[in-house]
């Protein structure tokens, strides 16, 4: 849908040191999706056993992934134990993969959203992906980008120069203080991720560091989305809370437009939270490792720590 962008994001990632082999559902339309499901799943069971297929980094989001975990082979993924790379829809790939398979995947930039981007991906996501996918994040404190933008231009119409720099906003904040916790991470797109609630795959791991991003919601569905995920016991036995930067924000109708008083109403008191941080849709990303341990610390009146363990 996207060729312009998506070559622009298949040369960055060969310029940066990758050799890039694009598969058939890169350039395929199936009704609603590229492949069939099953062909989907198919198609990552054949990388992931190919011994040189070193990792797997999605091409794009969409609403495509909860119609392919059914055929997934988990055996096989935990068998592999290669990285897969990516966010938004990919959100439920990686929680359940990380839950099943017993293997620490990677919340990180996809080819058409950032390798794509114009120029190329911003140094930030850049050098987050390269220092996290490559191992080297024991001990690593994630530290919010000096700059950021949730400008939207459209793919390969609009898309001809990078996004331009927000002059203010969000920065990395304390919403709800606490103790510092240490658990493992969890979580991906607020939108993306309640579509695994009452399934076989909704699976969430005790002492969790909840992470979780969205973009263009205003407050009262934002609420929404939230409470759905209390009331599905996510935050029952969570450590804590990370927010990403919500890009493109609006207010309710009323004009209401405080997420932090969202959060605060909503997630349980005790549990530290915070917000700011770059995982999500605007640009730059950081890369998380889904199923590592971090350690956050949410001080009272100062900017949060969100530090990376390593592998559980």
């Amino acid at each position: 849908m996207f060729p312009d962008r998506f070559g622009r994001g298949v040369r960055a990632l060969a310029a940066d040191g990758f050799a890039v082999r694009a598969l058939p559902s890169c350039a395929a339309a199936d009704g609603v999706t590229t492949l069939a499901p099953r062909a989907i799943a198919d198609e990552l069971h054949g990388q992931l056993v190919d011994p040189e297929c070193a990792g797997v980094v999605a091409a794009v989001g969409g609403w495509t992934m909860v119609t392919v975990l059914p055929h997934i082979d988990f055996g096989l993924v935990a068998e592999a134990a290669k990285p897969i790379i990516g966010y938004s829809d990919l959100s439920l790939l990686l929680t359940v993969v990380s839950a099943r398979s017993d293997l620490v995947t990677f919340h990180g930039p996809m080819v058409v959203s950032e390798w794509g981007e114009a120029g190329g991906p911003w140094e930030y996501t850049r050098d987050q992906f390269r220092l996290v996918t490559g191992g080297v994040w024991s001990e690593h404190t994630v530290v919010p980008a000096p700059v950021w933008s949730d400008e939207m231009l459209w793919w390969d119409k609009e898309d001809t120069r990078r996004r331009t720099p927000n002059t203010g906003g969000e920065r990395a904040r304390t919403v709800s203080p606490g103790d510092t916790v240490e658990g493992t991470l969890w979580g991906g797109s607020l939108g993306a991720l309640s579509l695994l609630a009452g399934t076989p795959f909704w699976e969430v791991p005790a002492a969790a560091i909840v992470f979780l991003e969205t973009e263009a919601i205003a407050p009262d569905e934002f609420a929404a989305r939230l409470q759905q995920l209390r009331l599905a016991g996510v935050f029952d036995h969570a450590a804590g809370v990370v927010l990403g930067k919500i890009g493109r924000p609006r207010a309710c109708l009323s004009g209401f437009a405080d997420y932090d008083e969202v959060v605060r109403d909503i997630v349980p008191p005790g549990l530290p939270v915070a917000a700011g941080y770059d995982i999500g849709h605007p640009e730059p990303m950081t890369t998380l490792p889904v199923g590592g341990l971090a350690r956050l610390t949410c001080p009272t009146g100062r900017a949060p720590d969100l530090t990376l363990l390593g592998p559980h």
